[in-house]
């Protein structure tokens, strides 16, 4: 999405956001940003745009291939978009990138290629008749600057017009040059490519991290691959094999022998204590029949 002077925009196709190439602000004009997008046959879009905070009434313009076409007003905040020409009270005709026809008469013009939106500050000044309805343009009779153009899709439902719009007048601030424009040149992922605008891998997505696998023990077959694996030449990690290969024996170790063990222990040291027992017994016995006697 492209910001300046307190307002964004880009091109949406598809629910998406069309990707932003080269953005920047005109040098000779400083109100205006540029970007390249790519266009794809087919396809519908829709204009949409955000004010940032300004708190002032804004209203815009939308030209696609010099056709011009009303935008939406938007009061200090907020965002709208455009997806469509009116083709009558409660239709629209999409916005659509389509092929350049070839019976086209080749010529062009500066806005050929390009979608501009027009933003200008205003103040409101009572209310008027609502816009007619315009003549959408074929595109045997629209300029063209490559394979690619603005095209209208199939006629769709849309919200009833209203019957009433406002009436506007500049600001003062403003007069009647528009406060910021957004210009997006479109042609085709090829020619982009081909100019080095893109690269040739679009939207690669990046791998994701493994996972790391948390367990109380180790994988016999990991620690197996580990032990077998071969080590470099005068290397410490043999060392640390046999720890680990110590580890496992422990954890794997069969529980029944590990107890048997356990038990052999308990009656070697009962049985030793009780020999220990009857010892003391004995020497405490002679030593009193030793002082009985004296």
């Amino acid at each position: 999405m492209l910001t300046h002077r307190g307002f964004s925009a880009c091109i949406v196709s598809e629910g998406k956001p069309v990707p932003e190439y080269l953005a920047a602000v005109v040098a000779e004009k400083p109100n205006t940003i540029s970007c390249w997008i790519p266009s794809q046959v087919g396809k519908t879009f829709s204009v949409h745009w955000r004010d940032e905070g300004t708190k002032k009434h804004s209203c815009a313009f939308i030209t696609l291939d010099g056709f011009v076409v009303p935008g939406r007003f938007l009061f200090g905040e907020g965002e709208t978009c455009r997806n469509g020409v009116r083709s009558g009270p409660q239709t629209e005709r999409p916005f659509m990138f389509a092929q350049r026809p070839s019976s086209g008469d080749g010529q062009s013009m500066k806005d050929a290629g390009s979608i501009m939106l027009k933003i200008r500050f205003v103040k409101l000044d009572g209310s008027k008749a609502a816009n007619p309805l315009q003549n959408i343009p074929d595109l045997n009779s629209q300029s063209h600057l490559s394979d690619h153009c603005i095209g209208y899709g199939q006629e769709t439902n849309t919200y009833t017009q209203s019957p009433m719009t406002w009436k506007v007048k500049p600001s003062e601030q403003d007069d009647k040059r528009s406060h910021v424009t957004f210009l997006f040149r479109y042609r085709s992922p090829e020619w982009l490519m081909a100019q080095g605008i893109i690269s040739t891998v679009l939207h690669v997505p990046k791998s994701l991290p493994a996972k790391r696998r948390v367990a109380s023990a180790p994988v016999a077959q990991s620690v197996n691959a580990i032990i077998t694996s071969p080590s470099p030449p005068n290397s410490k990690k043999p060392e640390r094999f046999e720890q680990l290969v110590s580890v496992v024996d422990l954890l794997y170790y069969p529980t029944h022998i590990f107890f048997c063990s356990v038990e052999r222990r308990t009656k070697e040291c009962l049985l030793s204590r009780a020999r220990s027992s009857a010892a003391c017994t004995q020497y405490q016995d002679r030593e009193r029949w030793g002082s009985g006697s004296a």
